[in-house]
């Protein structure tokens, strides 16, 4: 009863930085007094230090105790009901902070702090994949998630970090942290069957990422999933950086299939890290002076030079230029 009466005291105060001064105050003074009152037993300060510490953890080792009155008293009525009961209330603050903290990142509700990160908003089948692929090939980055439809994460990983709110407002995107984000890829939402109606989200949620980054003088690359490629006009002025239109794309992949067989596991190799590391990024070497010199010089790598930027017509170029040069 005179503990829980005690316990009951102290948590009237909602003061959780009181409670830890008051406890490393304790700590220091009680180490000073049983110091004081059994110094053969307790030879140094340190040494009370360490029986104060491991006595108000309740580990009590038992290689030192006090031996006198004064000291068991002490020990009795000050160190086993304050500075026992102190500790208690410390450690459940700490433990409700964790499940607190752990409750809020599960529920999307804590921000984001890193840089460098990738930013997928809405969870669909699709961004699942994306996902995936982009925790395989970028160890280093993150990955934060927007989704306004979920109440808890869908993805549980150490990289993913869920944000609930909607992207088309600034503090979620502010949240996410958008200003450092290496970039942003915007998927079409499968709560939204009507094409245009996804599309015009889609657009909405660009235009508020163009505008902040205009207002707080930032730039983000972003990727856009466009349902119907005819909208694509419609985003021009949005200064989205690339264009998805997955259901054009894969209705383009199947003619070809059907037209040359093999292409679609040609694609699918080329595009999944389940296969390796097959398409790269590369710098401009000082030394290339034609496109032919950059093909024959990565030829000794191993590597194919396939495009330039979004210019797919290489090999042309590399004809032109034999071509003028036999002229």
């Amino acid at each position: 009863m005179f503990f829980a009466l005690i316990k009951k005291r102290i948590q009237k105060i909602d003061n959780k930085l009181l409670y830890v001064i008051l406890l490393i105050a304790f700590i220091f003074v009680s180490s000073y007094i049983i110091h004081y009152l059994e110094p053969e037993t307790f030879t140094s300060y340190f040494t009370a230090l360490w029986w104060i510490m491991t006595t108000v953890t309740t580990v009590g080792y038992g290689d030192l105790s006090p031996v006198t009155l004064a000291g068991q008293l002490y020990a009795m009525t000050v160190v086993y009901i304050v500075g026992i009961g102190l500790m208690g209330v410390v450690i459940g603050y700490i433990v409700d902070g964790i499940q607190e903290y752990r409750r809020k990142k599960e529920e999307g509700k804590l921000d984001y702090k890193e840089k460098g990160h990738y930013i997928i908003i809405n969870y669909t089948k699709r961004s699942k994949e994306t996902i995936n692929e982009l925790l395989n090939m970028q160890e280093k980055r993150d990955v934060v998630l927007i989704d306004e439809s979920l109440e808890k994460t869908p993805f549980r990983h150490d990289r993913v970090h869920f944000i609930s709110g909607n992207p088309a407002y600034v503090n979620t995107l502010h949240q996410a942290n958008i200003k450092e984000s290496h970039a942003v890829l915007i998927f079409a939402s499968d709560d939204v069957k009507n094409y245009s109606l996804a599309d015009g989200q889609t657009l909405l949620i660009t235009t508020t990422i163009e505008g902040l980054g205009n207002h707080e003088e930032f730039e983000v690359y972003t990727i856009a999933e466009i349902l119907y490629d005819h909208h694509i006009s419609a985003f021009k002025h949005s200064k989205v950086d690339e264009f998805i239109t997955p259901n054009q794309t894969s209705a383009h992949l199947i003619a070809k299939s059907a037209t040359f067989k093999g292409a679609s596991e040609m694609f699918r190799q080329l595009t999944s890290t389940n296969y390796g590391h097959d398409l790269y990024t590369i710098k401009k070497d000082p030394k290339w002076k034609t496109y032919r010199d950059a093909y024959n010089a990565l030829l000794d790598y191993g590597a194919t030079l396939l495009a330039e930027g979004e210019r797919l017509g290489i090999a042309k170029k590399q004809m032109k230029e034999f071509l003028t040069i036999l002229n």
